[in-house]
């Protein structure tokens, strides 16, 4: 971000870390549906053009998946 800040001034960091912080809070996916995938976030943070091995592995491999209507339940607080 300093880079950024020395070329373009202060409102490139600061545009960047709002996109950044609303691209973060909006994505959202089931888990059925393969979970988030962060795509916006990667792009925003330079890490589009990497595949790394939490992107093939999440680590939740070996846990019980949830239905997605119990998850969708779950997320509109509809668990009464």
């Amino acid at each position: 971000m300093t880079a950024l800040r020395r070329n373009f001034g202060i409102g490139e960091p600061v545009r960047r870390g709002m996109e950044l912080k609303l691209a973060r809070e909006g994505e959202w996916r089931p888990a059925a549906l393969g979970a988030s995938a962060g795509v916006s976030g990667d792009v925003l943070a330079g890490r589009d053009c990497e595949v790394g091995w939490e992107d093939v592995y999440g680590g939740d491999e070996t846990r019980d998946r949830v239905d997605f209507h119990s998850e969708m339940e779950r997320k509109l607080k509809m668990d009464w």
